[in-house]
Formats: structure tokens, C-alpha cells, sequence
């Protein structure tokens, strides 16, 4: 099936700039357009698929459709020295969430931590885009999302009135890499099916459920399902968690009523929230001696003695930056379907088809 396969490479500032001119051919200010494929390219570079440039024809799909907004301005609705909640009044989520992050680290550089909450997003791409800028910065960050589908049941249930509600973790060291959780609450992201959609391949049974509750290796079966939570009863609890931090408690939609769907419900806002944090270290240590210990401990973890077969121990992140590395290098991978995908939604603006370098 060659149109699953690799079709061709593409380096990161032509992709970048190919899907730039696409956001700003639908609509979006310059400086928009410029965040949204930024946070989508990066994803690609990262080895996340499920978050990149496949899903440009969805984005594209809910500004055109006026589900999600061209040219909103987010405003602040509440602030202290340490707090703000934003209104991101229907702009894209990287937009909102990009400037909700820069703004939780000047609160956090002037005094210690900070929180910043959002409503009125949308689907914001990759998690750890954003807990990662706190990296520079000597600060830990962390980032919240909720429902932007009905993704999960609760455990027992075989509804899915639930999202997988994502969430990061970014932890600088020194030598080493830094550690960085991005994880989703189920087994793998919708987003991940869709890969395996896309590229034709069956899935793990315990990715996924059909939606009348069945076993399943379909990728057709499991994107219209209902996603597995990670650890059983755990994971669902994770959600729960996440949700309420992120919707909650910013005014975000989270009773199944309100959840639009990002793919379906094209045409109507989706209210998503976010959450942002960050922990300035050296509020609690010198930053220095701080990433001295995190480079002993990923060491330590590292050197552990390897089950049978086990070339490497990974840490959380690792292998993206590793990937990052390599396609800043090599170029990205796109498949035939993706390539195709961003060709169609390019020409609809006057665009040529993207340049690559056929594998």
C-alpha cells in the first residue's frame, strides 16, 4: 500500500512556511499563522504524527466553517501577580496557548510561580510545545488541556462522554536532556489511530474499544470508538483530574453536552481550557546545583541494569528530541496520503504543491 508508505522529505522552514501560507490564505493574521504551523511542524520534528501536519485539513476545515475563529484577540479577564485567566474568544488554541505561556513565565520570573488559565480555545496541538518554553527560563512548566472530543468512558461505562484530556511536564537538567511528560489519559491519542488509519495499519487491541464496547485491531472501528484509558481505572481517574484543573475551574466546556467535537462539530466553537504553569527553581535551589541532581538522576536511570532485548533506557522526551535532532538534519517524513492532504488544502489558497525529496 505505497500511498501509506513515506512519500518524500521536506525540511522544516519550507514546511513551515508552506503551511504559514495556508493559515494566512484562510483568514489568520500573519503572526497567527506563523504560531499555529510552528506548533504543527514541531510535532512532526518530534516524531509526534498525530499532532502535525495531518491535521492541517481539519484546522483548515473549522476556520473556513467558522467553528474556530480567524482573527479573535484573547483578553484578560482576570489577573493577580501570580494568576490571570484569559478569554482566548475562539482563536486558535497555539495563538491562545502560546501567549497564556509566555505570560505564566514573566508572572513566574518576577515571583517564583505563576498560573495562567484559558477558556475560549480551541484543540491546541502538541502539550508539550508549551511546558517546554519554560525551559530557558530555569522553570518548570507544565500544561493542562481539556475535551476537545468524546474520546473515553469512565471506567465501567461504555459511553464516551469523556476526552483524554492531555498534559506536560517539562524539567530542565544540564548535560543531559531535559525530561519532558507529554502524555495523553488513554492508551495512545486519537490522533495516533488516525496515523495507523492513514498509513493502513491494524492497532493494538488495547488501544481502543468499538463504540458498543468490543475488542478491536481496526483503526476505522477504533477512530469511531472509544478510546482505552492508560492503567485501566488510573487513567480514568487522570482525566477526571486534568479536566477539572483545565475546564473547570477556567469555565471551559466538560459536561459531555457542551464538549464539541474538533473533527464533527466544525461549525461551532469548542470552549476548550488550558491550564499553564510554571516553577521558578531557584526559589527553591540554585538552578545549577538543581540540574547537577537531575543529571545524576537521569544517569542513574539510564545505567539500569536493561531487561533481555533492551538496547536503551529512555527517559520521558527523549526520544523526540533525539527525532527533533535528526529531522532538523534529514528533513521531515510525510506519507503520500499527508503530502496529498497538504497539496489539496494549498492549491484551495493559490499555492503550488509543497517541494520534496521523494524517499
Amino acid at each position: 500500500m505505497d500511498e501509506f508508505r513515506y512519500y518524500g522529505v521536506i525540511d522544516e522552514d519550507s514546511l513551515k512556511e508552506y503551511c504559514t501560507k495556508i493559515f494566512v490564505g484562510a483568514g489568520m493574521k500573519d503572526e497567527d499563522a506563523g504560531i499555529s504551523a510552528d506548533n504543527l511542524v514541531y510535532a512532526d520534528l518530534a516524531g509526534m504524527e498525530s499532532h502535525g501536519v495531518i491535521r492541517m485539513p481539519a484546522y483548515l476545515k473549522r476556520l473556513e466553517n467558522g467553528g474556530t475563529s480567524k482573527t479573535g484577540e484573547i483578553s484578560i479577564i482576570k489577573e493577580t501577580d501570580t494568576t490571570a485567566l484569559i478569554d482566548g474568544n475562539n482563536t486558535m488554541g497555539q495563538v491562545v496557548s502560546k501567549k497564556c505561556m509566555e505570560l505564566c513565565i514573566e508572572k513566574a520570573e518576577k515571583n517564583g510561580v505563576a498560573f495562567v488559565g484559558a477558556r475560549g480555545s480551541n484543540h491546541f496541538g502538541m502539550a508539550s510545545y508549551y511546558s517546554q518554553m519554560a525551559l530557558e527560563h530555569d522553570m518548570i512548566g507544565m500544561t493542562f488541556t481539556s475535551p476537545a472530543a468524546h474520546l473515553m468512558a469512565p471506567t465501567g461505562g461504555i459511553e464516551p462522554i469523556l476526552d483524554n484530556n492531555p498534559f506536560s511536564f517539562a524539567v530542565p537538567s544540564g548535560e543531559e536532556l531535559p525530561v519532558v511528560l507529554d502524555m495523553a489519559t488513554s492508551v495512545v491519542a486519537r490522533g495516533k489511530i488516525g496515523v495507523a488509519l492513514n498509513k493502513g495499519l491494524p492497532i493494538p487491541k488495547d488501544w481502543a474499544m468499538t463504540i458498543d464496547g468490543r475488542e478491536t485491531e481496526d483503526p476505522e472501528e477504533a477512530f469511531n470508538g472509544i478510546l482505552l484509558p492508560a492503567g485501566g481505572y488510573k487513567g480514568y481517574g487522570l482525566t477526571v483530574i486534568v479536566g477539572i484543573l483545565s475546564a473547570v475551574l477556567t469555565g471551559g466546556s466538560i459536561l459531555s453536552k457542551d464538549v464539541k467535537d474538533f473533527y464533527e462539530d466544525v461549525s461551532e466553537s469548542q470552549n476548550i481550557g488550558h491550564l499553564f504553569g510554571c516553577i521558578k527553581i531557584d526559589r527553591f535551589m540554585d538552578p545549577e546545583f538543581f540540574k547537577l541532581h537531575m543529571d545524576e538522576m537521569i544517569r542513574e536511570i539510564k545505567g539500569c541494569k536493561k531487561a533481555p532485548g533492551v538496547e536503551e533506557i529512555l527517559l520521558p522526551g527523549e526520544r523526540e528530541f533525539k527525532n527533533v535532532i535528526h529531522r532538523r538534519e534529514n528533513g521531515i517524513p510525510l506519507t503520500q496520503n499527508t503530502y496529498r492532504a497538504l497539496a489539496e488544502v494549498g492549491e484551495r489558497y493559490g499555492l503550488s504543491k509543497p517541494e520534496v525529496t521523494l524517499c
